[in-house]
């Protein structure tokens, strides 16, 4: 049997290594932690482990669409999303209005009952989300949360 701790990584294939390390650090905040030039990538990470989401350049970026279309269907095959979570509801709240404060378009904020979560899209169509987890997540996962999907409206 494996015990398995956290999500250790995501790598992303991009079509522009240096416009996706800005989004990355200047819009999410990622933390720099090195750029390999013989193999190519950049390592971020987020709080204070070590690289969380690693950015590589694409060889033929027009090869696939992004893994994502609207986040809505599950069409296809690969990764849908890649979720960033925050401790506190007032953080969500602050990540919204910084990705707005930045350019970032918001697809959608949505209560599911468990967490709320905001919904975007990274330089290349890969859809990214921030989300708070509500203290009794794991209560009402065992009884059978119905993931409600209640638009939320942040206001300043």
């Amino acid at each position: 049997m494996m015990n398995l701790q956290r999500l250790a990584h995501v790598l992303i294939a991009v079509r522009d290594l240096e416009a996706s390390k800005r989004f990355y650090m200047d819009v999410l905040g990622l933390k720099f932690l090195e750029q390999d030039p013989e193999h190519g990538g950049v390592f971020l990470a987020v709080g204070d482990r070590g690289n969380a989401v690693d950015l590589f350049q694409s060889v033929d970026p027009d090869a696939t669409p992004p893994s994502a279309s609207d986040g809505q269907k599950l069409e296809g095959r690969g990764v849908k999303h890649v979720a960033f979570g925050v401790a506190t509801e007032q953080e969500l709240k602050d990540a919204y209005f910084t990705l707005q404060d930045k350019g970032v378009t918001i697809q959608r904020a949505l209560d599911h009952e468990s967490q709320k979560s905001i919904y975007f899209f990274d330089p290349d169509g890969n859809l990214l989300e921030i989300c708070w987890e509500r203290a009794n997540a794991l209560e009402l996962f065992a009884r059978g949360r119905e993931d409600i999907n209640d638009p939320v409206t942040f206001v300043r």
